[in-house]
């Protein structure tokens, strides 16, 4: 017989002629959903199999489970929840143990005022409200669902690693990823992916990492959270949600993780690191697993560092016209260090590359020591760090001078070790490019010195310092004109009714993921290490010092080079404050008058006085407090 649909079921029997209280086989013959002659053929089978008449009519296919309930709900005058998306808290599921809930086939589904909701396929069931009430010490309210949809919500909330199926079947047709530890246990690793590779972890794991990458993220977040699991995506260097797991899944995740990266899946007190490599069709991704104890759980975060991405070229980093050329008097210079500065996530390691792809020749010899390698440079002679067998900077950086460098590449410069052999490297006819993890390039001399470089060392070696941030690029597709409000105005020194101008941000389109941003671009300062700046460095001078110094030689600041993107409709102004931080990195105080003025001025607009003072016959950088000029004996005292 022909069966109406679920909503006409609940119009009809909201109708009154089903409010009253009738036999379970009455109301079905009156909604439509069985005959006289099927409901007889049902009771039959009922006497026969000595089962309630409802299992009967669902074997028999006559009736669905949800038209059951439906009809039950209507005849006892209890609610019907569907189960599928309804919100229930772990708390009040746990509320009844998870062995009663199996036995009586149902799930408490809210709490309120002593009152216990409980969804169950059988409300006539007099035993079962006894031991309920006496279980949880609650009044029980009973409501009504299906059998199938409270076995499969206990069972999701009691067994996920069979309920997580669900979630992990998109990647039925999907190639899996191959997860190769760099541990000296490989075999016994790709007998567990072997064993394991059907399991909805692993897909999950697939899920995370494959959307990641796909996304162009550099950091993967998982991060355990008091009634869920949240993963961020770290795009264009702000972490975006990805998805929310339950919060069962959180240990299971984490320890999928753990054991791909070779790491003690039963230590979970202690932060760990490890190692992963992924391998998937021509995708070839090295993964740095760090994960971190915190109160809900462990965290877990994944760097990916894709091998086969296509780095930038020196066109490609932003910078301006003036610093692209000194920048590449640098890196083409004979001997000497540059050095490029910046924290984490600056895009050290992607200007580095793009210096060595300029570099690269048949005729010159390029060697890097890196951990890990990031890319691939065809052309180069690449090394990776490997700790565990003593391959670490120092040792190989002894080893690549013996093998006739021209230039040399180290990763980061980390200890005096290192330091004391990529100077000695500079200071005998090698090009060296490194990194240092400082805030600014004046910072950078007082690092190595804080390392334990001698200054003159220093001063000799030292050709010139990049320091670098990176700010999101406004989405072309999407990019619009807009008035920025007086305070973020004013924190860059700008008035709002006399603007130099026009201002652009994003207003957010598919093509940005609505975030009206769609790349980056680098802020640069270059500090060139001329005379005067080896003479401050020589004389144990302070970054201050040696910050005024190269500006007075004409130094942009990362302020400045914030202040040239935003006029050129680049950034906005908020990435450029985020990026910067301090309002004194765009501004500076006159030291006469005490007003702000921009970083490019020689002389304050507002009291005519020199803001950086100087020499007039040498042009040296002078101290306030100086009566005559140390070097050339100038007479510095003010006229009367």
């Amino acid at each position: 017989m022909a069966k109406i649909g679920s909503d006409q079921i609940k119009k009809k029997m909201q109708n009154e002629n089903f409010v009253s209280r009738r036999k379970l086989g009455e109301l079905l013959i009156e909604s439509g959903l069985l005959t006289n002659d099927k409901l007889k053929e049902a009771l039959e089978v009922q006497k026969r199999t000595r089962k309630r008449l409802g299992e009967a009519l669902i074997e028999m296919r006559l009736v669905s489970e949800e038209e059951i309930a439906f009809a039950l709900a209507m005849q006892l005058k209890i609610a019907f929840i569907d189960l599928k998306d309804y919100p229930i808290k772990d708390g009040v599921i746990d509320s009844v143990p998870e062995e009663v809930c199996q036995k009586f086939v149902c799930i408490p589904v809210a709490m309120k005022n002593n009152i216990l909701d409980v969804a169950m396929d059988d409300p006539l069931d007099l035993n079962m409200m006894k031991d309920l009430q006496f279980i949880t010490g609650y009044s029980i309210q009973p409501a009504i669902s299906t059998r199938s949809q409270i076995i499969d919500r206990l069972q999701r909330h009691y067994h996920p690693e069979k309920s997580i199926t669900d979630v992990a079947d998109q990647f039925v047709e999907d190639v899996g990823m191959e997860f190769l530890s760099e541990e000296k246990e490989e075999q016994k690793m790709e007998e567990d992916f072997e064993s394991l590779k059907d399991s909805p972890f692993i897909k999950m794991v697939d899920l995370i990492i494959r959307n990641a990458i796909k996304q162009g993220a550099s950091d993967i977040h998982i991060e355990a959270q008091e009634n869920q699991v949240r993963v961020r995506n770290r795009i264009d260097g702000v972490l975006q949600d990805s998805i929310k797991l339950p919060k069962w899944t959180q240990p299971v995740i984490v320890s999928r993780i753990k054991v791909l990266a070779g790491l003690n899946i039963a230590e979970r007190r202690l932060p760990q690191d490890g190692r992963i490599r992924v391998k998937a069709r021509n995708m070839s991704v090295d993964l740095r697993v760090s994960t971190l104890p915190t109160y809900y759980g462990e965290k877990a975060v994944v760097r990916i560092l894709n091998k086969q991405v296509a780095f930038l070229s020196l066109s490609q980093l932003g910078f301006s016209d003036k610093n692209m050329t000194i920048l590449k008097n640098f890196i083409h210079r004979p001997q000497g260090m540059v050095l490029i500065t910046g924290p984490t996530g600056s895009g050290k390691t992607s200007t580095l590359y793009a210096c060595m792809q300029d570099i690269k020749s048949e005729e010159v010899n390029v060697i890097s020591v890196e951990d890990p390698v990031e890319y691939e440079l065809p052309g180069m002679n690449q090394v990776q760090i490997n700790e565990k067998v003593g391959l670490t900077f120092p040792f190989l950086l002894r080893s690549i001078l013996r093998q006739d460098p021209n230039v040399i590449m180290v990763g980061e410069i980390r200890d005096e070790e290192t330091a004391e052999i990529a100077v000695q490297a500079a200071m005998t006819g090698h090009l060296v490019l490194s990194t240092l993890h400082t805030n600014d390039a004046p910072t950078a001399v007082t690092r190595l010195i804080d390392i334990g470089i001698p200054p003159y060392l220093i001063a000799a070696s030292v050709v010139g310092v990049i320091a670098q941030r990176l700010v999101r690029t406004i989405c072309p597709d999407c990019k619009e004109e807009y008035l920025p409000n007086r305070d973020l105005l004013t924190r860059v020194n700008l008035d709002q009714d006399d603007l130099p101008f026009k201002f652009y941000r994003g207003a957010g389109c598919k093509n940005c993921g609505d975030t009206g941003f769609k790349g980056r671009t680098a802020l640069e300062e270059i500090m060139v290490m001329g005379p005067k700046i080896r003479e401050l460095i020589q004389s144990s001078g302070t970054a201050d010092t040696l910050r005024e110094a190269a500006m007075a030689m004409g130094m942009s600041t990362l302020g400045m080079s914030g202040m040239k993107k935003i006029e050129m409709g680049i950034t906005t102004i908020e990435e450029v404050l985020k990026a910067v931080h301090q309002k004194e990195e765009l501004t500076t105080v006159c030291p006469h008058c005490g007003k702000n003025v921009s970083l490019d001025f020689l002389d304050c607009p507002y009291c005519e006085k020199p803001i950086i003072p100087t020499c007039s016959s040498c042009s040296r950088i002078a101290q306030p407090e100086w009566v005559v000029c140390p070097y050339c004996r100038n007479n510095l005292k003010p006229e009367s």
